[in-house]
């Protein structure tokens, strides 16, 4: 329906119009508020400070650093071509000389075309593009041709066609958006820096014309028609990980589009569904981030780091997004001048005074999402806390290639990393260890016969340290295998439900694995908030066979301590216990030291509650880190690949291993939080076995109490119940999102709406009509309506749709779904 609609608003064909140059994130328009930024102090003017202390050494050295490098913008070369825009506005006579120097590096323009790839500019043409518009004010119409001759060959590039073709690649592909750098490597249709071009040289008089034309009709027809489908149900997680999203698609597609929004004044962000790629990557980028050390968290292929400044100020001015707008003041310049492709060119354009700074936690964002299209859960005890519980679990299908095996899995964070994956940095093209299941927390079955692909990499690629990945037990590899375009269904949370006491998901992993050795394989997993933290995670597991053994992974950074006096089997590396009362260990950042916020450390304990008849293992350390399956007697060797010694450093892990005999095995297991001082776990108790529930108690050292129980058969199911008296509350069996939107309104965050939110309300209304936290009824702005619409609420209780998806809807006498008039 959404594309057939997108069809009646968009007709194919040219139904659109260039502005004048510039033309490329900046405007004539905006200039004179550019001038003013540069004059002015506080932030932008300090940005605006770098970016003409850039331009000047390019005027002095006529030289652009590092032009030969593939793995960095020319940034000095778009500051210099931006100082000419800005300081011609100031009426600065010698704007020229900036404009002067970029034409004089670029010489005879060979630099610019692909012939000169591998020679002077390692073909860097979306920023040769970039700076082309910007100076295009201050050349000769020869000047325009010469260069853009050169440069307009790169709409050829890859696909030898001046369209999108998607050739080797889909819209979820990497390579098909092109690198962060703009340039060659890695870019295959390289959508965005031809995107570039193409805006650029349009009507330039370039013998690229008709080509400019084409490319842009192919932009105009194929992306609200083709690509938005998938950037709709794709939703804000980028399918292969922040690791290759980062190095690509999560900076350039919005570059794309704010390019594509400042050339032509159509606005394509506010395109889609509420939950569109570009809508909801913000939400993603900030529940990524790790409380303890903000990095975002090692899932997938990730390597934790994260560049917002290159992209929040645009998605903070285009959704008028305070938390974007509060990522983008972050960014610290401290690093320049010797990190000077970091200049924040793109905050001092793009940055909207408009839109105030907030924190997740002063927007009253909840402490739980599903991002449905990814199946992705992250949830957390607090927000603006750095000594904050933080945990993921996710499950859904793989939209790319890139995409690693890892449904079910779930990591773990407190004052450092508690549950995590294995460690290192580790390639899908070369280590296949690290690209496997068993790098992750996940349930295996052993199947002797069963094959799998991605065993052994090349002789070449062995020898530059890749590393192979025996038969583990674990899921399908799917990694590299099938099109482009092909969605591959694995895995899919079935249940999902968020509260102030507690987060819930369900997760059916069946077609996750081999049907050959698995008829069904579940994952239920719920987070309890409270005096003492929990997390219960039970897992049903039916094998095709009964001789197919079970094991339970997890993998931690932290040497981990076996309760009791465990069997040493190889000294300093491997020991085992026969079910032990529990296993501790403490908190560690794995090898990210450097940048920890938080104070002290945690403390977890695990029990396994069932299977009742266990053996854990503990196996790691240097030499057993990178361990193969238990199972498979030519895995007996440790996998260390040429990027395993880098972060994160994870050289634990756990296996409990189910007694052989029953094809169908339940493994429940509770984690809980503690302090770094304790010495004991809180009593774990099995609540009264039968064929329909299996169950705990957990009573903590103050009386506190909980139950837990999850249905052995059918749909995953469950109950809960706190305090040990009353009714059980039926887990949810659905998805339920209405409970991730916060609680709008609640300003003194004590999580019910009261009078006294009111009161507060209208008194900070008289201080702050901007504060978006004050917005009640959702128009934009603070009024006095927002205290009525507040105070109707609080009296009726049942005229709005439990605020948009308010946690606390139950205790204020609403029903999940009931409608009325939601802000």
């Amino acid at each position: 329906m959404f594309t057939l609609l997108l069809f009646l608003a968009i007709p194919l064909g040219a139904q659109y119009s260039l502005g004048e140059h510039p033309r490329l994130f900046v405007t004539r328009d905006m200039l004179p508020e550019l001038a003013e930024r540069a004059r002015g102090g506080g932030m932008l003017g300090g940005d605006y400070a770098m970016i003409k202390a850039e331009a000047d050494r390019v005027v002095a050295e006529k030289t652009f650093r590092m032009i030969n490098s593939v793995w960095h913008r020319p940034t000095d070369m778009l500051c210099a071509s931006l100082a000419y825009l800005v300081e011609r506005e100031l009426g600065n006579p010698q704007a020229g000389l900036y404009a002067e120097a970029v034409k004089e590096i670029w010489g005879d323009g060979s630099q610019l075309s692909r012939s000169d790839l591998n020679s002077s500019g390692s073909g860097h043409f979306g920023s040769y593009a970039i700076a082309y518009d910007w100076i295009y004010d201050s050349m000769t119409a020869a000047e325009r041709k010469k260069f853009g001759d050169q440069l307009g060959g790169w709409l050829l590039w890859y696909t030898d066609a001046a369209e999108i073709t998607l050739r080797f690649g889909g819209w979820l592909f990497n390579q098909t958006w092109g690198p962060s750098h703009l340039n060659t490597p890695n870019c295959r249709d390289g959508i965005t820096p031809k995107l570039f071009v193409a805006l650029a040289l349009a009507g330039a008089g370039t013998a690229y014309e008709s080509d400019c034309r084409r490319f842009l009709d192919s932009w105009y027809n194929r992306i609200p028609l083709d690509c938005l489908s998938l950037f709709n149900r794709m939703g804000g997680v980028w399918a292969e990980s922040m690791g290759h999203g980062g190095y690509g698609p999560v900076k350039v597609i919005p570059w794309a589009f704010e390019g594509w929004r400042t050339a032509t004044g159509q606005d394509w962000f506010q395109l889609g569904s509420p939950t569109m790629y570009l809508k909801e990557m913000n939400r993603w980028i900030v529940h990524l981030r790790v409380p303890f050390n903000n990095i975002t968290a090692y899932i997938d292929d990730n390597s934790g780091g994260w560049d917002m400044e290159q992209v929040a100020p645009i998605l903070a001015a285009r959704y008028s997004d305070p938390v974007a707008c509060k990522l983008s003041e972050e960014y610290d310049r401290g690093s320049w001048p010797e990190k000077w492709f970091s200049t924040p060119w793109i905050r001092f354009i793009t940055h909207d005074p408009g839109v105030r700074a907030r924190t997740p936690g002063e927007m009253g964002w909840a402490r739980a999402r599903l991002f449905t299209g990814a199946g992705h859960v992250y949830m957390r005890s607090a927000w603006d806390d750095p000594d904050a519980t933080w945990a993921f679990f996710g499950a859904g299908p793989a939209y790319a290639l890139h995409s690693r095996d890892d449904e079910g899995h779930f990591l773990i964070a407190k004052k450092g990393w508690l549950v995590l994956r294995a460690g290192g940095q580790g390639h899908n093209d070369d280590d296949y260890y690290i690209g496997g299941s068993l790098a992750y927390n996940i349930v295996t079955v052993f199947d002797p016969l069963e094959l799998f692909d991605r065993q052994t990499p090349s002789p070449e690629r062995l020898a530059q340290g890749g590393t192979k990945n025996e038969r583990d037990g674990g899921m399908i590899r799917r990694v590299y295998a099938g099109g482009h375009q092909d969605i591959k269904e694995r895995g899919q949370i079935t249940a999902y439900k968020h509260t102030p006491q507690y987060t819930y998901s369900a997760a059916d992993l069946t077609q996750a694995y081999n049907s050959s050795k698995i008829s069904e394989i579940t994952r239920q997993f719920l987070y309890l908030r409270g005096e003492r933290e929990f997390f219960v995670i039970f897992d049903r597991v039916e094998a095709t066979r009964s001789d197919y053994p079970k094991h339970w992974f997890l993998h931690i950074p932290g040497e981990p301590r076996i309760a009791g006096t465990p069997t040493e089997l190889v000294a300093g590396h491997v020991y085992s216990s026969e079910a032990p009362e529990y296993v501790t260990w403490l908190s560690d950042p794995a090898g990210t030291g450097d940048y920890v916020l938080s104070s002290g450390r945690a403390r977890a304990f695990l029990k396994t509650v069932l299977p009742r008849s266990t053996v854990t293992t503990k196996r790691g350390g240097e030499g057993h880190d990178f361990w193969g399956h238990p199972d498979e007697p030519t895995a007996q060797y440790n996998h260390v690949g040429r990027s395993s010694n880098q972060t994160p450093v994870v050289p634990w892990r756990l296996e409990v291993r189910a007694p052989t005999g029953s094809q169908r095995d339940y493994f429940l297991h509770v984690l809980e939080i503690g302090d770094e001082s304790d010495t004991a776990m809180s009593a774990v108790a099995t609540l009264e076995e039968d064929t329909l529930l299996a169950g705990v108690r957990i009573t903590t050292a103050s009386g506190g109490q909980v139950e837990v129980q999850f249905g052995r058969h059918g749909a995953p199911s469950g109950r809960v119940r706190f305090g040990g008296a009353g009714s059980f509350e039926p887990l949810q069996t659905e998805i339920d999102t209405t409970g991730q939107l916060g609680l709008r309104g609640d300003l003194d965050r004590d999580g019910r709406l009261s009078i006294l939110d009111a009161v507060s309300m209208l008194v900070r209304g008289v201080r702050d009509r901007a504060a978006p936290e004050l917005d009640f009824n959702g128009d934009g702005l603070y009024s006095p309506a927002d205290v009525t619409g507040l105070l109707d609420y609080i009296m009726e209780r049942r005229s709005f749709t439990a605020l948009a998806g308010a946690p606390e809807a139950v205790s204020l006498g609403l029903s999940p779904g009931q409608t009325g008039r939601a802000p």
